[in-house]
């Protein structure tokens, strides 16, 4: 990085896509024993699914500890979790059920804090999800025109986009980590310090989508896996949300 670097482009390209070590910010979320997670995982889903999960839990931990083989790692694992999710089944069950039950069928939130603990993040991080009609009716559109792979795939996009941003400050840091390359910079300018607006939208988005996934399983049953493969999708990319907020605020204390 030159001197140049703006603050705009200090937590649009850093600290918006790169997850570093922030103490006890927002992106410091505890992780317990892998491998008694995927052996419980296994009891909960099929092997593939289950060691798919247990491939997530481990990416997340890489990728916020400021490594980019973890970004390249969730985003392939989201891929391949994608290519396990029946998305015909999904949209046939959306087609038949009473459509105004489901908007108002709450996301069971005990189940959402379930996949959080499964992944290793702490729940009491997640933000309150209230009802939001507009955005939830979408989401039932997108679902029953798509289906669920094609946001999984997209949130693997993204956050390929996150493992080449890391890449790129190791080349130019010398291995050094992330928050030590960012205090190297140049102060910016008072009122380009950026924000997180579209990551937020985009993980309202993913929310959105998972609560209609899973009001869907608590109607059909057999929609528990997709359940569990929407809230993945979701927590992944609030994973990136909570990094963009804790560099926003190190950026902002670092100029004030």
């Amino acid at each position: 990085m030159n001197g140049t670097v703006s603050r705009r482009v200090f937590v649009g390209s850093v600290a918006a896509g790169v997850p570093v070590v922030v103490g006890a910010g927002v992106a410091a979320w505890p992780f317990t024993d892998l491998n008694a997670q995927r052996s419980t995982s296994a009891q909960q889903y099929g092997p593939v699914v289950a060691e798919v999960r247990g491939q997530l839990r481990d990416a997340l931990g890489k990728m916020r500890n400021g490594q980019s083989g973890g970004a390249r790692q969730l985003a392939t694992t989201l891929r391949i979790y994608a290519s396990t999710v029946n998305d015909d089944q999904l949209r046939e069950a959306l087609r038949k059920v009473n459509r105004q039950r489901l908007l108002l069928t709450e996301m069971n939130h005990g189940e959402l804090v379930r996949q959080a603990n499964e992944l290793g993040l702490d729940p009491s991080r997640l933000p309150p999800h209230s009802l939001d009609r507009i955005g939830r009716e979408a989401a039932l559109d997108r679902l029953i025109k798509e289906g669920l792979s094609p946001l999984m795939r997209q949130v693997a996009d993204y956050v390929d986009g996150i493992g080449e941003k890391i890449e790129r400050l190791e080349r130019r840091s010398g291995g050094a980590m992330a928050l030590q390359v960012a205090l190297r910079q140049p102060i910016p300018d008072p009122v380009d310090c950026g924000n997180c607006d579209q990551e937020k939208a985009q993980a309202d988005n993913a929310l959105q989508v998972a609560t209609v996934a899973c009001a869907a399983s608590v109607l059909f049953p057999l929609l528990a896996e997709v359940c569990a493969a929407a809230s993945a999708t979701y927590l992944a990319f609030y994973t990136g949300y909570s990094i963009c907020l804790a560099i926003l605020a190190f950026c902002r204390a670092y100029y004030n």
